[in-house]
């Protein structure tokens, strides 16, 4: 019986450092090398994930962004998007401002160019977030005064960044639209501080790990994770276990809890188990 394994990034595969450890990138790939399916499901893209996954010899295909992407780190093309309805783009971004939130917006271009417009900085979590990603060379910020988004560009994402009670308003007015889906939790790296992506209905984790499913053609999937935006995967999954980190609600639904993504939890796990 064919088993995929599926492991989330942030607070799961990597360390509190962002990092793979040694011993998750010596775990995952002696997995890979005896004939074991590994795979990636990350809200992350993958100008942000690409360098963080180098270490590891990824052969099958990666959830990206939620879902929004399915892509193929050998290729180095994207197999499936799932993007988001121009209008509704905009819509979003109109709301959010009216109430006082100052979105980023995902884009990419038909020759897979990405970029990321935001009007400034002005909490320590949209800080973190994207000084983090410019001191590891990402090149897709651009500080706008509006956005005016070129139109040979497609809006992947719209991303809020505040406080729990901030957003809470924001994410009544898409939650529980069908033309919309809203991932709402921590940031784990700023605490005291949320996220909420607004994407396409069909960019979560649970499609973009069962479109992996059908392509690969297993039998069965097993994932690991920590926040919020993994119970889609965890709905998903015939086996599915929760990071000693995790939040609480992932525990609940987990088959079992791990060691802390501190503690390689994912990497002890592999070693535990036969192929």
């Amino acid at each position: 019986m064919k088993t995929l394994y599926v492991s989330d990034l942030d607070g799961t595969l990597l360390n509190g450092e962002q990092r793979l450890s040694e011993e998750t990138v010596e775990a995952v790939n002696e997995w890979i090398a005896e004939g074991g399916s590994f795979s990636v499901a990350t809200a992350r893209s993958w100008d942000s994930a690409g360098h963080l996954l180098e270490p590891l010899r990824l052969e099958l295909p990666v959830v990206l962004m939620n879902g929004v992407f399915l892509y193929d780190p050998v290729e180095k093309t994207y197999i499936v998007s799932n993007l988001l309805d121009r209008d509704i783009a905009y819509e979003i971004i109109e709301a959010e401002e009216r109430i006082g939130l100052r979105p980023f917006v995902y884009t990419v271009n038909a020759r897979s160019e990405f970029k990321i417009y935001y009007k400034g900085l002005y909490n320590p979590s949209e800080t973190s977030y994207v000084t983090n990603r410019l001191e590891t060379g990402d090149e897709r910020f651009r500080l706008v005064d509006k956005f005016d988004i070129p139109p040979d560009e497609q809006i992947m994402e719209v991303n809020a960044i505040g406080t729990e009670a901030e957003l809470e308003e924001a994410c009544s007015l898409f939650r529980g639209r069908t033309d919309t889906l809203c991932h709402f939790g921590p940031d784990i790296y700023t605490p005291g501080y949320h996220w909420l992506e607004i994407n396409h209905p069909r960019a979560n984790k649970r499609d973009g790990v069962a479109q992996l499913k059908s392509l690969l053609q297993a039998e069965r999937i097993v994932c690991f994770g920590d926040n919020l935006n993994d119970l889609p995967m965890f709905e998903f999954a015939d086996e599915k276990y929760a990071m000693g980190n995790a939040h609480p609600l992932v525990k609940e639904k987990a088959t079992g809890v791990l060691a802390t993504n501190a503690e390689h939890g994912v990497a002890r796990y592999l070693q535990s188990c036969s192929r």
